[in-house]
Parts: structure tokens; C-alpha cells; sequence
């Protein structure tokens, strides 16, 4: 076990309703990204099947959380020795959910999130919303949490997983204009109020009537950006510390300081 992971996360163009095209490019970075000593590839919201597509295309291309996709993907993990995580369309019965997976270097799923915080008619008339935060995965000793896109516009859900424990959170966007200062600010100041290492892949280009922000990024416990893309396809790599948050926490004890009494309190009376 170590102090640091190396994590590298993909933006890229949506490729909508191709499967293949999608697995193939995945393969692809997580070679790359395995090549140059990263332990895990974060992936952009529905990042299998695109995010802006019809219900009907929805539904035809949805799959289980164990379906053939995720035997691809495992494969592809296992073969090149790290971490996959990545957004998919889920389905289970009749119902889909905006989902992801946390696939281990071994090919094994030790972590699944379904989007609780749903955007616009877009995310409703696809998805139905989840009804539960996920448990932190443990991987290579570090203690990560999951959320997807909208979800990180709430300060409570990154302080609800920062108080559970985590180090990092990964989150699979698909951020549009006019809304770029939720990647460039937003996750910044997730990261340095709670304190823990935060990864944000979006895409970037066109789908349909969507204009992607690009500018993915992964910050650091203080805020800063290690790692910042632009507004076309990128590879970007950091090197994340368990010492930098351990320091980090003992010049700014947000932690220690909160009054969470006081919260109670309010909340009970309104």
C-alpha cells in the first residue's frame, strides 16, 4: 500500500449509441494510461452509450450492472493492470438509472453509484433517481467515494462522503455550457472545503443540441488544480498524497471545527 495513487481520467467526444467505438476507446486509454503508471482511468457520465440520446435509444442500449459491457471492461482492466471507472445507462427490471461502476485492477466491481441528484427534463425523462449515497470503496488503501455530475453542485453530498471518510471522490460529468465554472470553481472549492482529493471527467465537443465545457479536472485537498483540461480531448495524470491531506487538515481543521450541533439544531426548527 501507498501514501500516493497515480489517477488519470479521459475526456473525450461523445460517441452516442456505439457500443463498440466506446469499448474500443476505452481499451485504448487504459493501456495508455496503465503504461504510464497510473493505478485507475476515470470516464465521463454514461460514458458507454453518450448522455443526450432519446429514450428509446436509452432503453435499447441500457444493460445490467453485471451485463456483457461490464465483462468487457473487466477484461480490459484485468489486462492492463488498473482501475476502471466509468458511466453507464443501468438498467434493473424496468427501471434505468444514470450509473456508475468501479471496476478493480483484478476485473472486479467493488463499487456502484446511482446518480441521486437528477438535472433538468433530460436526466428525468430517462432516469430514475437513486435513493442512496454509496459506500466508499476501498482501493489500494485509499478510501474513494462516487458521485455523477449534478451531484457535486450540493455541497452537502461532497461533505457527506468527506465525513464518512473519504480521500477522493471521482465523478463522471457531462457539464455543457453555459454552466463551465462548476468545473473550473466549483470542484475546486469542493475539494479544499472538505479537504480530500477530488477527479472530474467531462466531455468535450457536440451531441446533439449539447455544447460540452470540457475542462475536466482533478484538484488537490487545498483547492488547488494539479491537473486542468481545455476544450478538447485529454489525458490528463496526477500524482494524489495522503500526506498532502494530512497536512492540509491540520493547517485548516475544518473537520474538527465544525459545529454540527448547531446544524442539527436549525435544521430540526425549520
Amino acid at each position: 500500500m501507498s501514501d500516493t495513487l497515480r489517477v488519470s481520467l479521459l475526456q473525450h467526444a461523445p460517441t452516442p449509441e456505439a457500443l463498440t467505438v466506446s469499448l474500443q476507446r476505452i481499451g485504448h486509454y487504459a493501456k495508455v494510461a496503465a503504461d504510464s503508471g497510473n493505478d485507475l482511468l476515470l470516464l465521463p457520465e454514461a460514458s458507454l452509450t453518450g448522455y443526450n440520446i432519446s429514450p428509446d435509444a436509452a432503453k435499447r442500449m441500457a444493460e445490467r450492472r453485471d451485463g456483457e459491457a461490464f465483462k468487457k471492461i473487466a477484461a480490459i482492466a484485468r489486462s492492463n493492470h488498473i482501475a476502471i471507472v466509468y458511466g453507464y445507462i443501468e438498467q434493473e427490471g424496468d427501471v434505468l438509472y444514470n450509473s456508475t461502476q468501479f471496476i478493480n485492477e483484478a476485473g472486479q466491481s467493488i463499487g456502484h453509484y446511482r446518480k441521486t441528484h437528477l438535472w433538468g427534463d433530460l436526466d428525468r425523462q430517462l432516469f430514475q433517481q437513486g435513493e442512496a449515497f454509496a459506500p466508499l470503496v476501498n482501493y489500494k488503501d485509499w478510501k474513494i467515494g462516487l458521485l455523477i455530475c449534478y451531484d457535486v453542485e450540493f455541497p452537502e453530498t461532497v461533505r457527506h462522503l468527506a465525513l464518512s471518510g473519504a480521500d477522493l471522490i471521482l465523478i463522471p460529468t457531462a457539464l455543457m455550457h453555459p454552466w463551465d465554472f462548476v468545473a473550473t470553481h466549483v470542484t475546486r472549492v469542493r475539494a479544499a472545503e472538505n479537504q480530500v482529493c477530488l477527479a472530474y471527467a467531462n466531455y468535450c465537443g457536440a451531441e446533439n443540441n449539447l455544447e460540452y465545457a470540457g475542462k475536466s479536472c482533478i484538484a488537490g485537498p487545498d483547492g488547488d488544480a494539479l491537473a486542468q483540461a481545455g476544450t478538447d480531448e485529454a489525458l490528463l495524470s496526477a500524482t494524489l498524497s495522503k500526506q498532502a491531506i494530512s497536512n492540509i487538515r491540520k493547517r485548516l481543521p475544518y473537520h474538527r471545527d465544525r459545529r454540527e450541533q448547531l446544524y442539527k439544531q436549525h435544521m430540526q426548527r425549520t
